[in-house]
């Protein structure tokens, strides 16, 4: 590798027979007009004062080409070098009628090579994304450009500039004379010596603006044989599906989701560039095997956050109301659950099915004010720690319905009459997209659409601002009850609602409103108060928990957990064992405690066999364990080193082992007259063992 500084101008780029490719593995141009007026402003000054200007940094590897050419492939540096040729192609255009040797002398020392066949005359190859672009600006055939593409706008922005200096008397060949002052380091790499990917990472960590999907794009095909064939297969149809024009902001989501998708566990961003290489190199990937996929994934992940047609409309419509809600947490999941349906893993209604529970879950969340912090790491894990069990597949749905409600956290599942109440009286109107949706969802149910998201406008029927209209408000009425569900509603009105009456209101509701359900009882009242809002509140709030209910599933069949069962000849082994679950005669109850275990099944004893209970704690009941001679069981609590009252007056002794309480639970069955091998626990296996069927299953 050797650098030195050179003029940008006659040092480099005028050199005779060269062609600047930019390799495949390069971002796209995509300066924004800032950077040029930027560039513009220091040529300025240079045409003022003379002076040179340092122009960045040009990193090149020279390669020998066929038609006794000199090949640099440009590994940094293509926006300036792209930017300097735009200028010099306008400033060309400029000068063909004042200064046409200035036009001649640009296009024959520094846009074309002179006496090369017709592909190779051009001195820039620009990738192909923008090389059909940059053809027709160097033809002259502007209008038939893109001109929402970089090359377009930057090249007029460049030409509008200097017309302007023109006009103020300078010449165009004192511009000329001013971009020849601009000065590069040319770091030039030796094929073979130097590895371009280390240079170019070593590039990233200064702090210049290179995304994560650049330095991924690079890191698979800068060093790959068939580099073109890769990006014209898989890397540029990935790129159209999620990079809209140079927003590479979906691009990045889809490689973090797809990282925590792959590994189950979180990605930091700042970190995401070096966790897609370590599951590169993990993963024992090639470029071909990892852009394929990734193009798979990719068609799926458009669909997460683009409508297209790949899916069935009411697929689309759930993906939409999580659009809506902006909840990307829940994407690696969703790949795993579409990547089982493309697979023929799942039907298409499990996928609805499953869509429905994850969106009806997320709104149950956001209405009830649970924090949102959770959900990545339950999102993260929660495809492996359902479907761990390769057998609940089979019960696809149903596994996941169970697991979501088997949680006693913050990330449980809340409750019907916790999210209807919360419906009624929360602050919904603080989360707008929240609020979209709810409003939606009430008009347009799982039927046609007659609300659309786009500018969908959500608007108070008691207005934000009291006036004379509205008196028959208090303050403290107004405050409590403004940005609730049954204050809320839209019209289609180009105008707000604002503070007019209620009875200007109506007329605006009756003329512009196409929500015929969201409005039936605004029209029908006389007065708008706190009880005509708490009325329709509640009728909103029915119409939302059948929209978004979640039936429990029961099915003691499914388990998360590879499990091993101890039966109570058995008592000794279950030490350290976690408990998960128990069964007493044939069925499955999930507990993960082994004195709340206990009071399980002191109640199921107590349904089977009413009074026995109240006869052992009055015959004060104990069995072989510790404290022996004292009762276990009794109408004293006294009696007890630390007691539980399982009943009205009947008090159990809790100061137990987990073998103790099976004692307890063995000696229980005999007045029960119950066998002692319709009882067991299951407990987790042993770790090593979960880790080698979970290895199988990757396999």
């Amino acid at each position: 590798m050797r650098a030195h500084e050179l003029w940008l101008l006659d040092s480099f780029i005028k050199a005779e027979r060269v062609l600047f490719k930019i390799p495949v593995y390069q971002r796209n141009y995509d300066w924004a007009e800032k950077h040029c007026n930027r560039l513009l402003w220091d040529i300025e000054q240079i045409i003022q004062t003379g002076e040179k200007h340092f122009f960045g940094a040009i990193v090149h590897l020279a390669e020998a080409s066929s038609f006794s050419l000199r090949e640099h492939i440009i590994i940094d540096g293509q926006q300036r070098l792209t930017t300097m040729m735009l200028l010099l192609k306008a400033l060309e255009n400029i000068s063909r009628e004042k200064d046409p040797d200035t036009a001649q002398r640009i296009d024959t020392e520094y846009i074309h090579n002179q006496e090369s066949v017709e592909e190779l005359k051009i001195k820039l190859k620009p990738i192909k994304t923008d090389k059909k672009q940059f053809q027709l600006l160097l033809n002259g055939k502007l209008e038939e450009m893109d001109r929402s593409s970089h090359i377009y706008k930057n090249y007029q922005v460049c030409k509008e500039r200097m017309e302007s200096w023109v006009k103020q008397g300078v010449q165009p060949k004192q511009i000329l004379e001013a971009l020849s002052k601009l000065e590069v380091v040319e770091i030039a790499l030796t094929k073979g010596e130097d590895d371009p990917q280390i240079i170019f990472e070593s590039i990233n960590s200064t702090g210049l603006d290179l995304s994560n999907a650049d330095l991924i794009r690079n890191f698979l095909l800068m060093d790959a044989k068939n580099q073109e064939e890769l990006f014209e297969t898989y890397w540029l149809p990935l790129e159209k599906m999620l990079k809209p024009g140079t927003d590479y902001k979906n691009l990045e989501l889809f490689f973090m989701q797809y990282i925590i998708y792959k590994t189950a566990s979180k990605v930091d961003k700042r970190f995401l560039y070096d966790s897609f290489v370590h599951l590169y190199k993990e993963g024992n990937f090639t470029p071909d095997t990892i852009l394929q996929e990734l193009k798979y994934y990719a068609s799926i992940f458009q669909a997460f956050i683009y409508d297209n047609s790949r899916y069935s409309d009411p697929i689309q419509k759930e993906l939409q109301n999580l659009r809506l809600l902006k909840q990307t947490t829940c994407y690696p999941f969703l790949l795993h659950v579409f990547n089982d349906f493309e697979q023929h893993v799942i039907t298409e209604q499990t996928l609805l099915e499953t869509l429905r529970l994850i969106v009806a879950y997320l709104v149950r969340r956001l209405v009830c004010g649970v924090p949102s912090n959770s959900l990545r790491n339950l999102f993260t894990s929660l495809y492996h720690r359902v479907f761990k069990i390769q057998e609940n597949k089979a019960k696809y749905y149903a596994s996941i319905n169970k697991f979501l409600f088997s949680r006693t956290n913050k990330d449980r599942i809340p409750t019907d009459s916790e999210f209807i109440q919360q419906l009624q009286i929360a602050d919904i109107y603080r989360n707008l997209p929240l609020c979209r949706l709810l409003l939606m969802s009430i008009e347009n149910g799982h039927g046609k659409e007659i609300l659309s998201a786009d500018n969908l406008t959500v608007e108070h029927i008691m207005p934000q601002k009291l006036n004379a209209d509205w008196k028959h408000i208090s303050n403290e009425e107004h405050e409590a009850n403004l940005h609730v569900l049954g204050n809320l509603s839209v019209t289609g009105y180009n105008g707000e609602l604002s503070n007019k009456s209620f009875e200007e209101k109506k007329d605006i509701i009756r003329e512009y409103s196409k929500a015929v359900i969201l409005n039936k009882d605004v029209l029908n009242q006389s007065v708008w108060n706190v009880e005509a809002i708490h009325t329709r509140g509640k009728r909103l709030a029915e119409i939302l928990i059948n929209y978004f209910a979640i039936q429990q599933v029961q099915d003691s069949g499914i388990e998360f957990e590879y499990l091993s069962s101890i039966t109570l000849a058995q008592i000794d082994e279950i030490t350290g064992k976690k408990l998960v679950s128990f069964d007493f005669q044939g069925r499955r109850y999930t507990q993960d405690t082994y004195i709340s275990m206990l009071f399980d099944m002191l109640k199921l004893l107590d349904e089977q066999k009413p009074g026995t209970l109240e006869q052992l704690a009055q015959e004060k009941f104990q069995f072989k364990g510790i404290r022996t001679g004292h009762p276990h069981i009794t109408t004293n609590p006294q009696e007890l080193t630390k007691s539980y009252e399982i009943k009205p007056g009947i008090f159990v002794e809790i100061n137990l082992s987990s073998r103790d309480i099976l004692r307890f639970i063995k000696a229980l069955l005999e007045p029960y007259q119950i066998e002692q091998d319709s009882f067991s626990i299951n407990i987790l296996a042993e770790e090593e063992d979960a880790d080698e069927e979970e290895e199988d299953e990757e396999a």
